[in-house]
């Protein structure tokens, strides 16, 4: 059953975007109908319940059915009352606005979840939370029998979750592995310490810095094939001054003027590769005489290892030279790769 909105014409301004259909007229609530809750978080004595999906971390609660809600606690600040043979199931939900970031650039995705509401008697279709929205919605909905047994079914991209609202568990299914990813897999680490030039004639401004890695069963648009799981990483580079000597007095100075990356595991190309998307990727920056290349690394990878790597990283720039001293004449364009093994530490997580 899909829900609609019992509202009246003049507070339709007040409404939030979980409404699902509009009724130009204030009329008697029926089975499927949500009704909006004129103060949020106000069904915080609830069952509680946190639900990891792929765009952020939903948290939940639900309290005890009611046979009806006075004016105070709607937004159309009326008191509504249940059917006959209906009650009304009180739901706060709302974004956690850091999860809801934290894994954005390994999705690369736009899909929003499928909501339906359970009970003992029937189904009813919920419109999904809005992910950008910072606030909590608070709402009631109308449904036939004494809903004593309830649950919302969050199916995202064909995988659902499903959580009993009696008592807030949650059945994670095939998303298990999303409610296992830490913070600490998502702070940025360096990666430039290891031997990626050759220092006693070179001296490159050079930094590698790394994210992850983190197992995750959604990346890419895609849920990770039976089997097996992703392992996500965002790996950003940059060249700034590159200088070489002849080991003689003489040297001279280059800027970078595009670059091309290699990132494998055991010989294997990621199986999807996204640009960041931001100032990180762009190669060359005029201004700064910097070149920078970022992506979010996605590989597949077996479900049941927890440990890969290393990552074998080869980048090669071209180069411009913009000058040279004490009798030291090199090419003024010439072309350098430098590789290194950065190692991939364990990847599963401690809950």
């Amino acid at each position: 059953m899909q829900a609609r909105l019992v509202i009246s014409s003049i507070a339709l301004v007040l409404l939030s975007p979980l409404l699902a259909a509009c009724n130009e007229e204030s009329q008697d609530p029926e089975a499927g109908d949500v009704i909006q809750a004129r103060v949020d978080n106000q069904f915080k004595e609830g069952e509680e319940a946190a639900v990891a999906l792929p765009t952020g971390r939903l948290l939940i609660h639900a309290a005890e059915p009611v046979d009806s809600a006075a004016a105070d606690e709607t937004r159309i600040r009326e008191t509504v009352a249940a059917p006959s043979g209906a009650v009304l199931v009180p739901i706060t939900w709302q974004y956690d606005p850091w999860a809801s970031n934290r894994l954005a650039g390994f999705l690369a995705t736009t899909d929003t979840p499928r909501v339906e509401l359970v009970t003992d008697v029937e189904t009813y279709r919920l419109s999904p939370p809005d992910p950008q929205r910072r606030e909590s919605e608070s709402f009631y909905v109308v449904v036939d029998g004494e809903a004593e047994e309830r649950t919302l079914e969050i199916d995202f991209d064909g995988v659902t979750q499903t959580i009993d609202l009696t008592n807030g568990r949650i059945d994670k299914g095939e998303a298990e592995s999303l409610y296992d990813i830490g913070e600490d897999r998502l702070r940025k680490k360096p990666c430039d310490d290891g031997p990626w030039f050759d220092s006693r004639t070179v001296a490159a401004e050079f930094t590698c810095q790394l994210v992850g890695p983190v197992l995750t069963p959604y990346a890419g648009g895609e849920w990770a094939p039976a089997g097996s799981t992703w392992l996500a990483l965002t790996l950003e580079t940059e060249m700034r001054i590159y200088g070489e000597t002849n080991r003689l007095g003489g040297g001279a100075r280059y800027v970078a003027k595009s670059v091309k990356v290699k990132a494998e595991i055991d010989d294997e190309k990621p199986a999807f590769e996204l640009s960041t998307n931001d100032a990180s990727d762009t190669c060359p920056v005029t201004v700064t005489a910097t070149c920078g290349w970022s992506r979010h690394l996605i590989f597949e990878v077996p479900a049941d290892d927890g440990e890969q790597g290393p990552l074998d990283v080869r980048v090669t720039y071209r180069l411009d030279r913009v000058t040279n001293w004490s009798g030291y004449d090199p090419p003024r364009r010439k072309k350098v790769t430098a590789a290194d093994e950065l190692k991939l530490w364990p990847t599963k997580s401690k809950r």
